[in-house]
């Protein structure tokens, strides 16, 4: 009787673009886990195991080490044939969503690898800010690990328009030459997301942006970039 034929390993059949949009929203969705119950959160982390099992295959395929990677991820922790300890369970869990943040990260990074960078304009004519906004925002929104902003002249409004986008769970540090206005409390609320900082120096002359050891400079201050001069956007650094 001939033996039947094991199935061959589906392949990847999403376009790299696709999986990196769901991939990033499932890390995003992985940092509503932190910090929970294990009991609590189990429906919600086996929907989400589920889900980013389905994209990884889809993505990547069910041979490829990234599978792989989220299945030894899966078994983090401790076990023990006799049973373990509710303590033991609820450590397992935190080290399970550990390793969960570092698969997603790592297959993020790789399918970044793998995208053309988006091209921006560089050159901003005055009247221009909304090409200049887009543009920063879109490279600030793109972090999957830190940002750094250097700026002399930031008030609130860079909050909402440009630090507001940046997901959850990202590093933020801003530095600026001097706290104006109500900068400080609006840093102090946005602080409550974790993995924030800002600082100020008197010595901040230039403006620089660096979000996962790239770099870009920037002629004016991003308060006031483009609106009645020209100005530029660089890239100038790579980390």
């Amino acid at each position: 009787m001939a033996k039947s034929r094991k199935p061959e390993p589906k392949e990847p059949d999403w376009a790299p673009g696709k999986t990196l949009h769901y991939l990033r929203q499932q890390l995003d969705e992985l940092q509503k886990l932190k910090g929970r119950n294990h009991q609590e959160a189990k429906h919600e982390e086996d929907g989400w195991q589920q889900f980013t099992k389905n994209v990884l295959i889809h993505g990547f395929g069910e041979a490829s080490q990234n599978l792989r990677n989220f299945h030894l991820a899966r078994s983090a922790g401790l076990t023990n044939l006799m049973g373990i300890s509710e303590a033991q369970m609820q450590e397992n869990f935190k080290e399970r969503i550990e390793e969960f943040e570092v698969t997603l990260s790592s297959s993020i990074r790789e399918l970044e690898a793998m995208l053309p960078e988006a091209e921006i304009k560089g050159a901003y004519e005055a009247g221009d800010e909304y090409a200049f906004y887009e543009d920063l925002k879109g490279i600030l929104a793109a972090a999957t690990h830190d940002v750094f902003v250097a700026d002399n002249y930031l008030d609130t409004d860079f909050f909402e328009l440009y630090v507001h986008p940046i997901r959850a769970g990202i590093a933020v540090r801003v530095l600026t030459d001097q706290m104006r206005g109500n900068l400080p409390a609006v840093a102090n609320k946005y602080a409550t997301r974790g993995n924030f900082e800002l600082r100020s120096s008197p010595d901040v002359h230039d403006r620089h942006v660096f979000v996962d050891g790239r770099g870009w400079m920037i002629g004016q201050s991003i308060k006031d970039a483009a609106r009645r001069k020209p100005t530029y956007m660089w890239k100038s650094a790579l980390l």
